[in-house]
């Protein structure tokens, strides 16, 4: 079997993992498609739009895995937690799994032979790595009923992850402000030192530099006046100004995106700050505590003691 058959099982199980708690609709096929381009695996993308298309209500996700893991052959071993990291990515891709996608995931496993230690190793990092929530965790889940599902959703710290974050939370502002700082910016610095050179700017240029440039040559190549000259000038214009505007729109957007990361950056230091008061102790908290042990060492009657005696007086 090729690994492109291969590809088709996979883009099966992530479409099978994603529609397990519902429809796959237009804004969470998006976001998927997105969520592949970003962990390095856009060329997946082509197979997930083809297994949501051929999806006829008959899909098997324990022969798929089955399938899958066959055609692994020799390399299944290494290959296959590989494979389940990549799913488990997905399902985490909005930072919530549902039980049902939980259950998805810990048959998924056991189909693709892996352990119940390793596939809950993976799936614990996946969730720190996204600092994902749950549904519920291995303390909620019958034993009897479900021991696999169990024993996949019991780690440590699993409890803490339990619930749905408000999006006013200090701890999912700090994502977002991270998500922004880490969305890649499509410009590279090479893209942006051709540009520059189109511009005939050095890299110390500022963006007013770029801009000036950009509005001179406008100004400059004046195409109405330029006709009077021949079509062989007009075609030199209209080409020397669409260079110039594409090496503009470049420094621009690198700009832009050095201003919003800048902005991030100051956002997310403020809330890790803010999450890091919240957590130190308050002093009035440890004052009181302070009291109250104060008086426990006195004894039951410490109290009732200190006031009769001031009576007496």
């Amino acid at each position: 079997m090729s690994s492109s058959k291969q590809n088709q099982h996979i883009g099966k199980l992530i479409v099978g993992a994603m529609s397990i708690d519902g429809t796959l609709g237009k804004d969470e096929r998006e976001k998927l498609a997105k969520t592949l381009d970003k962990i390095g695996l856009p060329e997946l993308i082509a197979d997930v739009g083809a297994a949501i298309e051929e999806d006829d209500g008959t899909f098997n996700m324990f022969e798929e895995g089955k399938e899958l893991y066959e055609s692994l052959g020799a390399d299944a071993d290494t290959t296959s937690p590989i494979i389940f990291r990549i799913i488990c990515d997905v399902v985490a891709s909005d930072r919530f799994v549902s039980s049902q996608e939980a259950s998805y995931l810990s048959a998924l496993a056991r189909r693709l032979k892996i352990s119940g230690e390793d596939s809950k190793r993976i799936f614990q990092s996946v969730m720190a790595e996204r600092r994902g929530r749950l549904e519920v965790s291995g303390s909620g889940i019958d034993e009897l009923l479900h021991p696999q599902l169990k024993n996949f959703l019991s780690f440590e710290g699993a409890d803490q992850l339990v619930g749905e974050l408000s999006e006013d939370s200090l701890e999912e502002r700090l994502h977002n402000a991270r998500e922004q700082m880490t969305d890649g910016c499509e410009i590279c610095a090479d893209d942006v030192e051709r540009a520059l050179t189109v511009l005939g700017l050095f890299r110390g240029a500022t963006l007013d530099e770029a801009k000036t440039v950009w509005l001179d040559t406008i100004e400059t190549l004046n195409l109405p006046k330029m006709a009077r000259l021949g079509e062989t000038f007009v075609t030199a214009g209209i080409n020397r100004i669409t260079q110039i505007n594409e090496a503009y729109k470049t420094v621009l957007h690198f700009f832009e995106h050095l201003d919003s990361t800048k902005k991030a950056g100051t956002e997310a230091a403020r809330l890790e700050k803010a999450i890091e008061r919240d957590k130190a102790p308050n002093s009035r908290n440890a004052i009181a505590a302070d009291l109250e042990r104060e008086i426990d060492s006195l004894g039951p009657n410490a109290i009732e003691n200190t006031l009769a005696s001031e009576e007496s007086f």
